[in-house]
């Protein structure tokens, strides 16, 4: 029997409808009751007296399973089974339902389920960000297995299901499982074999390599818990909190392919030369990046393999080695494997000197440079030049607005050119003109400009006063996350007063763009 602890997040049935497993409710188990019950309190469903609060109700075991695991949200086909996350019958909940189209914007047509599991006449859109792939529970394991269950012991057959006796306990070496949504049954073996000794002993510090989108050269600092299943391992990452709202440290299941030691410290290391392959200290990793420019003794320009360029002092970097065949060797690329990896550098290096970007000194510009993209510049007593790589000819930016009523919004934009009274001209991305017709052009001060923010895919959940920008009327808008339930946010924007709620997918983490750095608030 499973046990369920204290505290632990569940899916549970309707109290009012148990029987329908097809419309699954986030809860937190409060305490096993009498005749397995447990009693939950739910996420997402309120009681009537007292009003708002959340609902307590007294369920029996077979009506609760764990909480699915996250997963990467894949994208979905046409007849694919998957669990929608919308209203049904006064709150939240997971439901089953068959994907019927696939539409514009990452927006999927469902048809539901009803209680027998038969696709029902109610149908829906759902945006991808709030889908999933459907899962079964069945007897203790996922079905279809999720990627931590799926290695070189578990075989599928095409067969028709059997209904396993009321009595048949888990008795290894085998067991067969199956699921009454389909012809799948699997066949778990044990094998008796004995398992080979694991280069990653429980409490050693190692970094993961985290393989989503936007993630691309990232190394979180971890630790193995244990070893989970063949070449795969649990890990607790050091910097990372989970998302149900305990403030705990995050722990993953990850491929032991994924997984290497911490690089031994490099010694005498106290400047980077330029094409010089770095790691950089950034969101709570280290990110794979090589050393575009040198502006100083301890400061440096450094490209990453989403092309983003950022400055880093040099005690965020970290020369940057290669875990190969169990030893770590020093990187040493050529141009062309640069390159490869972290695109054009020679071009973008070109354009960090001046090669292809105006730098406007504190005294005067050369006549000959007037008519070359200009970026830029401000002075200090301590340094006669300083100036921002983003404002060239072409450049993805984005543009404030100082408009009543558009305080704290920024627009998504290109530099089409730049002017001779140190204004840009910018194209608008989402915005067009009154008729229509074209992309909106204006004129905008250097002030006004900043490049995009690197992308951070905020995959737990944000908390109170937390600051974010929001995506709201074709813009990026400052707010405060003033209030939240699930899936769903209350943001407060202080230069309107006003409030409004938006989805996980449409937030991202507020960044500052300060002294050429971005800085996360």
């Amino acid at each position: 029997m499973l046990h369920f602890k204290k505290g632990e997040a569940v899916e549970a049935t309707h109290p009012k409808n148990p029987e329908n497993r097809n419309r699954l409710y986030p809860a937190s188990v409060l305490r096993a009751t009498n005749n397995n019950r447990l009693l939950l309190q739910y996420h997402t469903l309120f009681s009537d007296h007292p009003p708002n609060n959340p609902l307590r109700y007294s369920l029996p075991l077979s009506c609760v399973r764990p909480k699915l695991p996250d997963l990467l949200n894949p994208w979905f086909k046409v007849g694919d089974p998957v669990d929608a996350y919308c209203h049904s019958h006064g709150g939240a909940a997971w439901c089953s339902a068959t994907v019927d189209d696939i539409l514009e914007n990452s927006r999927y047509a469902v048809s539901f389920w009803d209680e027998k599991g038969n696709v029902s006449t109610e149908r829906a859109v759902i945006e991808q960000c709030r889908m999933r792939p459907h899962r079964e529970w069945v007897h203790g394991y996922w079905v279809p297995p999720l990627p931590s269950q799926m290695d070189n012991n578990i075989q599928y057959t095409s067969s028709k299901p059997k209904k396993l006796k009321a009595d048949e306990t888990y008795k290894p070496p085998e067991m067969v499982s199956m699921t009454n949504t389909g012809n799948l049954r699997f066949k778990i073996k044990y094998s008796r074999r004995q398992l080979k000794e694991s280069k990653f002993k429980k409490g050693r510090m190692v970094e993961v390599r985290d393989e989503d989108e936007g993630y691309e050269g990232a190394w979180f600092v971890a630790t193995i818990v244990s070893s989970v299943g063949k070449d795969m391992f649990l890990v607790e990452y050091r910097d990372l909190l989970a998302d149900d709202g305990t403030h705990q440290l995050l722990q993953e299941v990850v491929y032991e392919k994924f997984i290497r030691p911490c690089p031994p410290e490099v010694p005498s290391v106290s400047s980077f030369k330029q094409f010089q392959e770095v790691d950089a200290w950034y969101n709570d990793a280290w990110w794979e990046g090589v050393v575009l420019a040198v502006v100083n003794s301890s400061e440096y320009f450094v490209s990453f393999m989403h092309n983003d360029v950022l400055r880093f002092e040099s005690s965020k970097l970290r020369p940057h080695q290669d875990w190969f065949d169990g030893k770590w060797v020093m990187a040493s690329k050529g141009s062309r494997e640069l390159t490869k990896k972290f695109g054009d550098v020679m071009s973008k290096a070109k354009n960090l000197t001046g090669n292809k970007i105006i730098l406007k000194c504190l005294k005067s510009l050369e006549p000959e440079l007037e008519q070359m993209p200009r970026i830029l510049m401000s002075g200090s007593r301590n340094s006669s030049i300083q100036f921002a790589s983003h404002l060239y000819k072409g450049a993805k930016v984005e543009v404030r607005s100082d408009e009543e009523g558009y305080q704290g919004a920024w627009y998504t934009a290109i530099i089409v050119n730049s002017l001779q009274n140190g204004k840009y001209v910018v194209e608008y991305l989402t915005l067009k003109t009154n008729d229509l017709t074209e992309q909106l052009r204006e004129e905008a001060d250097a002030s006004d400009i900043r490049p995009v923010p690197p992308d951070i895919q905020h995959r737990h959940r944000y908390v109170l006063r937390e600051w974010v920008d929001a995506w709201y009327n074709d813009g990026w808008w400052k707010g405060q996350v003033c209030g939240f339930a699930c899936f769903r946010y209350s943001v407060y924007f202080w230069p309107t007063k006003e409030q409004l709620e938006f989805e996980h997918c449409h937030l991202r983490p507020h960044q500052e763009w300060i002294d050429g750095r971005w800085v996360h608030a």
